[in-house]
């Protein structure tokens, strides 16, 4: 299994268990304790916004890891490219503000 399906696999479980915490617990329970239910047809509703949701988010998260999107992002917006990661800015000091041996 090469990188880019690993990275797709691990985006469609994140954003299940995000949209599933959501939609599928946070939004009944709200509801519950407004004392609404929701009937069976709105649930599959909910639910099929929660899969809706996923689905997109894991084709956005393909496609941006086409050959394409990665040579355009190099190409005009380097610093959110993951083959140019900025270095860390680090000053030298003489050690005077923060001694180890303290």
């Amino acid at each position: 299994m090469n990188d880019s399906t690993r990275r797709t696999i691990r985006t469609a479980f994140q954003v299940t268990l995000s949209v599933a915490s959501i939609l599928l617990v946070a939004v009944p329970a709200a509801l519950s304790a407004a004392e609404q239910t929701l009937s069976p047809e709105q649930y599959a509703a909910v639910a099929g916004v929660a899969a809706s949701i996923v689905a997109v988010a894991t084709a956005v998260t393909r496609a941006m890891h086409s050959d394409v999107v990665v040579g355009l992002i190099q190409t005009y917006a380097p610093w959110l490219s993951a083959a140019s990661a900025p270095e860390a800015h680090v000053e030298e000091s003489a050690g005077e503000d923060f001694p180890l041996d303290a």
